[in-house]
């Protein structure tokens, strides 16, 4: 009998691959997010510890200069928070589109995969049914065998 030869085996393995090189892309896009939110709160405790110097120096009497640096920083800090909100939004739109891009990549393999067992399974009853006809024979055989005997 011949060995099992899945004829789409060539198919499967290119969209596992495929599969692969997505979910690594997905793990760039999330790690990237992770960065960003990273530099958000960083940013946020920046702003705060800003706002609590400028209160302290105000109560103390601070000088004009010193407080339009302050302001400016804070500005400058809510700009930077501003931008930082926008990449985490595209970088959340491109992982949504990543997810629709992986589950459909998913459900291609798994189609495959699937077919692959059914044949299987077709090859493995086509060699049980080969194995019950040579031994039909064999038995067959044997017993024209012992007749002419």
């Amino acid at each position: 009998m011949k060995k099992f030869q899945f004829q789409l085996g060539k198919l499967l393995s290119y969209k596992d691959q495929n599969l692969e090189n997505e979910m690594m892309i997905m793990g760039g896009l999330t790690r990237q997010l992770s960065d960003e939110m990273d530099k958000m709160l960083d940013l946020e405790d920046q702003q705060e510890k800003c706002r609590l110097n400028y209160e302290r120096d105000m109560a103390a009497s601070i000088t004009p200069t010193a407080c339009q640096v302050y302001i400016h920083y804070m500005s400058f800090l809510t700009e930077q928070i501003k931008v930082v909100v926008k990449r985490i939004d595209e970088i959340t739109e491109k992982i949504d589109i990543q997810i629709e891009v992986v589950k459909n990549l998913k459900l291609e393999t798994r189609s495959l995969e699937i077919v692959k067992e059914n044949k299987y399974d077709e090859y493995k009853k086509e060699l049980i049914k080969d194995s019950e006809k040579e031994i039909e024979e064999f038995v067959s055989n044997s017993n024209i065998a012992k007749n002419h005997v």
